[in-house]
């Protein structure tokens, strides 16, 4: 079992939504990649929009709770999500995380960043 040396803890209220970010552990791989894993707790019937960064996939694992992805800059259709859901986000994609129940949305945020 891994246990990080530091996790660092963020949390924000953006105009449409507000949530709560800790960064659980940080990889860096092949000088030019680095892998994060984070916690997102997501507060219910709230919303939070990630922007599109070119260096930057996201793989969502829901933990708890239920809600939905929508992707703004493409066609695909909205991804409702519960516990067990899996959801790869590719470079530069916008999206927006919904949280549509009445507890927390709790996703690990598995982040490869290429710079």
């Amino acid at each position: 079992m891994l246990i990080p040396r530091k996790i660092s803890y963020r949390s924000y209220k953006t105009s449409i939504g507000e949530y709560k970010l800790y960064e659980l552990m940080r990889f860096n791989i092949k000088r030019k990649r680095t892998l994060k894993i984070a916690s997102l707790m997501i507060a219910p019937e709230k919303v939070v929009e990630r922007q599109a960064d070119p260096r930057n996939e996201h793989i969502y694992y829901v933990v708890d709770g239920m809600g939905r992805i929508e992707f703004l800059n493409s066609d695909e259709k909205p991804f409702h999500i519960e516990p067990y859901s899996l959801v790869y986000i590719p470079y530069a994609i916008k999206h927006r995380i919904v949280n549509e129940g009445l507890s927390l949305l709790h996703l690990l945020d598995i982040i490869l960043t290429e710079f």
